[in-house]
């Protein structure tokens, strides 16, 4: 079947070109390019696509998010006005047909460039034929700047005219067209906003810099926690179920089937839980501890909720959080667990001095976790992470009076800055009656070519005892 066939829609909801897997990718890239970089993470709708139409719309919105700056720049390269002065639409068309031919690499030149023709005809009847010369001459001109293809190499310091891959491997282009300032270059070619980048030199070192900005390219494989074995050997393949492989962490696994298969998986194992070993690692450090009632504050989806449950199977839970959408996925993944409540935020006062152990897991910057929230290294800003540690704090203002003498709080992040996370726990114990019994910082793991098995997010996390 053609990956770019039509499905029906209904007459007259939109362009006969937006209702293939390029058009729709198409006109979500448009729409976000109308706000970026304010980006929130958004799911890309697919219903009436084939399983295949759709997995390839989902693989060309995810090279559009994660490498925004790199194909601007090449696109700019191409141009004779600046890129921020085109219409939203016209650099929807580009990004999704530059993404294709620079980053997937295995469609046809001539199908990418004429669906992205034929998408900013029907998007903008009213521009005439300009705006369709426009995105065909430029596109052709982007595959004319492919030279060959560099296999996985190291250092991974890249030259003005190398576009760096997932895998590792690299584009030769004809011509530099990034730029001759180190660090600006390693931004475009990264798609990092360079004040962050130089943020990093400036508290981590020139070469952590490099690193993290390279594992940011990765795609990040799906790890899953609690997976059971069929008898002795767990971590062996032959003992995990199909679709699963050990991960380089012990306790963890790769699923590399699609998402049917992963509900599956999930529904099967009620143990399994998808949760990266960073996350996974804060939890596990309250394993000392024997709390009666915990409190999980920001409990979004329930994932550490779940992993706390197995770790003191004694404890009552109750989880919460301020989001009505997460609190509903809340109550459901919990519906007729003997020993988690669902509460809403207001709620959390009725249980004040009675916690054991408070679960912190705050809203954060994401800057560990860039490779999987792509969307969040365009927001990062001086202004934007200032309202973040203030609402940390009113967060952890909040939830102190809810333990008892004794207790402990579990503070967490997925998050690199110190502001949100070595500041933050050392403020608390400044101001509140509390020590630091245990912290860490996690760097995020694996570069482009490195085997999926040795990926690991980045984060902090912080346990701290409030005096008896």
């Amino acid at each position: 079947m053609d990956q770019s066939r039509r499905v029906s829609k209904g007459p007259g909801t939109c362009p006969p070109e937006a209702t293939t897997a390029r058009g729709l990718v198409t006109t979500w890239v448009a729409t976000r390019a109308r706000r970026f970089p304010d980006l929130e993470p958004a799911p890309l709708a697919t219903d009436g696509l084939e399983q295949r139409d759709a997995a390839l719309a989902h693989a060309i919105a995810k090279a559009v998010a994660q490498r925004w700056l790199t194909l601007a720049t090449v696109i700019q390269s191409r141009l004779n006005h600046p890129w921020e002065k085109l219409e939203p639409d016209v650099q929807g068309a580009l990004l999704v047909g530059a993404a294709q031919l620079l980053v997937l690499g295995r469609l046809p030149d001539h199908a990418v460039i004429h669906e992205a023709v034929a998408w900013i005809k029907a998007a903008r009847p009213q521009a005439g034929p300009g705006a369709g010369g426009l995105v065909n001459a430029v596109l052709r001109q982007v595959a004319k700047l492919r030279e060959r293809r560099l296999e996985h190499q190291l250092p991974l310091g890249y030259e003005r005219n190398e576009l760096p891959l997932p895998d590792g491997g690299r584009w030769r282009l004809t011509q530099a067209v990034f730029d001759g300032d180190p660090m600006c270059r390693l931004a475009q070619q990264t798609s990092h906003p360079p004040e962050l980048l130089k943020r990093w030199v400036s508290r981590f070192g020139g070469r952590r810099t490099e690193q993290l900005a390279a594992h940011n390219l990765l795609w990040p494989p799906i790890i899953v926690a609690g997976v059971r074995g069929d008898g002795e050997g767990a971590d062996d393949p032959g003992h995990l179920p199909p679709g699963c492989r050990p991960h380089e962490e012990p306790g963890f696994t790769l699923f590399e089937e699609d998402h049917d298969h992963l509900r599956q998986l999930l529904g099967d194992m009620p143990s399994a839980r998808v949760q990266d070993p960073a996350a996974a690692a804060a939890a596990v450090s309250t394993r000392p501890l024997a709390p009666n009632l915990i409190i999980d504050v920001c409990a979004g989806k329930g994932t550490k909720t779940r992993q706390l449950a197995e770790l003191h199977p004694t404890a009552r839970i109750v989880a919460s959080d301020t989001s009505r959408i997460k609190l509903a996925t809340l109550r459901e993944a919990f519906s007729g667990h003997h020993r988690v409540r669902v509460v809403s935020a207001g709620e959390l006062r009725r249980f004040t001095g009675k916690a054991d152990l408070v679960i912190l897991d705050v809203p954060c910057s994401n800057t560990g976790v860039l490779a999987r929230r792509v969307e969040a290294r365009y927001r990062f800003n001086p202004r934007s992470l200032q309202r973040l540690v203030d609402l940390q704090r009113q967060i952890i203002v909040d939830s102190l009076g809810l333990l008892v003498g004794g207790g402990h709080i579990l503070y967490s992040t997925c998050s690199l800055e110190a502001e949100e996370n070595e500041q933050q726990a050392n403020w608390i114990t400044r101001w509140h009656p509390m020590e630091i019994c245990r912290a860490k910082r996690r760097w995020p793991r694996g570069l482009p070519g490195d085997p999926p098995a040795r990926y690991c997010d980045g984060g902090y996390f912080a346990l701290l005892k409030r005096s008896e």
